[in-house]
């Protein structure tokens, strides 16, 4: 799909670009050919009622007009309007036998302009007629066509130069342009395949404790209670999962409507540490949440703030080593509000915490599925930041442990 539209886009521009240039050597051609035109017209004009005389008197003449005329071949002709013979014949600098100089004649007086090219001898002429005489004065007009000729072979090679130029132009661009869009894909289908791994094992699950409760059909629901309720949990995990996948599908497709609001920051931590105390006692795992700054306001969604909160809990409980402690800490820090909950568990290695984010990343596999993880949490939490305009960041080693961070605005109470 990728490879489709780089050539999509790139052929789409090259399209483009040949319209400009061929629009623009249009112009640059036709304006270069109307002013040649002019130019030897009004030159036409000049001598249409010159004598032989004047003609001596213009060689004798030292001007850039002069020298123009006096190196054009160039005839002019008089002609009987009865009869259409000619009657006087002034040449300057052109060879041309009776048959053609009758041609080039009869060809002006019968056109009915007064100014035009015979293009089978290559003359422009300008006709002006009296009712004695028609005076018709003709121009040789090849080094015209040459000089057009030489500007269309540069026009040519220019358009053949500047197309290979923005060719490789394109081709970069286009690897530019697209690389959001590679990588979106590439996220899209990368976020089926572990959705569909993910959901592949529980379903796997189901159906063998179907299998097992189908060849047991004639026992009690009391002896067969053990695969009873590992299908609900493994289907309340599959709910949670999906719940999951369509928050972040919802949020990528722009559908999450958020209602941005004065949120009291601390009394929503301390709700949240509070309803979870009790899964952190039965896991040995004591929580410290005295160095909480109370009357701290954020602008944000607060049942969104509020899961933040909820989703960094419980994977410090998830991660947490057994008889260690959580350590929360809310502080004001200039116009910005700094929370930061730490636990001493297994250290995120500097690799890792790059992708710590990524929807399905998990550090340990193994370990998070025994935990029920499914790596969706901190991807999930990383988009209502980003959402509420929060930042949100890791630190991990060993002397320290794990400490996630989150940085919001602060606003009055």
């Amino acid at each position: 799909m990728i490879r489709k539209l780089k050539i999509k886009f790139v052929a789409i521009n090259m399209f483009l670009v040949f319209l400009v240039f061929c629009i623009t050597f249009y112009i640059i051609f036709s304006f270069y050919s109307k002013t040649l035109e002019s130019r030897n017209l009004r030159e036409l004009e000049n001598i249409i009622d010159m004598s032989i005389s004047d003609f001596v008197r213009m060689s004798e003449t030292d001007t850039s007009e002069a020298r123009s005329i006096q190196f054009t071949p160039l005839f002019i002709a008089t002609v009987d309007p009865k009869d259409g013979n000619i009657i006087s014949l002034i040449k300057s600098n052109v060879s041309i036998d009776d048959d053609d100089l009758n041609h080039a004649v009869q060809t002006a007086v019968n056109n009915k302009t007064n100014s035009g090219e015979i293009k089978s001898l290559n003359l422009r002429f300008l006709k002006k007629a009296n009712p004695e005489s028609i005076k018709i004065s003709f121009m040789d007009i090849s080094r015209e066509t040459a000089s057009k000729a030489s500007l269309l072979l540069v026009l040519f090679f220019t358009l053949c130069f500047a197309l290979l130029a923005f060719l490789l132009i394109s081709i970069i661009l286009s690897s530019i342009a697209l690389k959001p869009v590679a990588t979106t894909w590439n996220a899209q289908k990368q976020f089926i395949a572990d959705a569909s791994h993910e959901l592949k094992t529980p379903l796997t699950v189901l159906l063998a404790n179907m299998d097992i409760l189908e060849n047991n059909s004639q026992d009690t629901i009391k002896n067969q209670e053990k695969w009873i309720n590992g299908s609900k949990q493994v289907a309340l995990n599959m709910k949670n999962l999906i719940e999951e996948m369509l928050f972040l599908a919802k949020s990528d497709a722009g559908k999450i409507n958020l209602s941005l609001e004065k949120v009291d920051v601390s009394d929503t931590l301390v709700s949240k540490i509070l309803s979870m105390e009790a899964i952190a006692y039965e896991k040995n795992i004591s929580m410290d949440y005295d160095d909480i700054e109370e009357n701290l306001f954020t602008k944000a969604d607060e049942k969104q703030l509020s899961q933040i909160f909820a989703i960094l809990i419980d994977n410090a409980l998830k991660y947490s080593y057994e008889n260690t402690t959580i350590t929360y800490h809310l502080k004001k820090e200039q116009d910005k509000i700094k929370f930061a909950i730490n636990n001493k568990g297994d250290i995120i290695s500097k690799e890792d915490s790059k992708y710590i984010f990524e929807r399905f990343y998990r550090v340990d596999k193994s370990r998070s599925r025994e935990k029920g993880g499914y790596g969706l949490g901190l991807s999930i939490a990383k988009k209502i930041a980003d959402e509420n305009k929060i930042r949100i960041w890791v630190e991990s080693d060993n002397e320290n442990g794990t400490t996630f961070y989150l940085s919001m605005a602060a606003i009055k109470s």
